[in-house]
């Protein structure tokens, strides 16, 4: 098994969560979908109606979730990956 590349890991979130959230709020502002009341409580300071502070701040969150998510998931994911392939052997 290989290991993760966790830059590559962060950046991959990053764009799909910024993809998302641009989506969502273009929906919100041009289709009057509510998608923003799902994104409220994830994104603290993210306001509706919208401003270009609660949307940048938004984002700011989005790059902190993006950091933390990989870090949670591909750090003990390696971790085992090492140590599965010194107990076999393999490198």
């Amino acid at each position: 098994m290989r290991e993760i590349n966790l830059k590559a890991t962060i950046f991959a979130v990053f764009v799909t969560l910024v993809v998302s959230y641009t989506l969502c709020i273009l929906g919100d502002l041009l289709f009057g979908w509510t998608m923003y009341q799902a994104w409220m409580p994830l994104l603290p300071g993210f306001t509706w109606p919208l401003t270009a502070g609660g949307f940048l701040l938004g984002l700011l969150w989005l790059l902190g979730y993006s950091v933390y998510l990989p870090i949670v998931f591909v750090l003990p994911y390696n971790y085992f990956v090492r140590k599965s392939a010194q107990v076999t052997g393999a490198s």
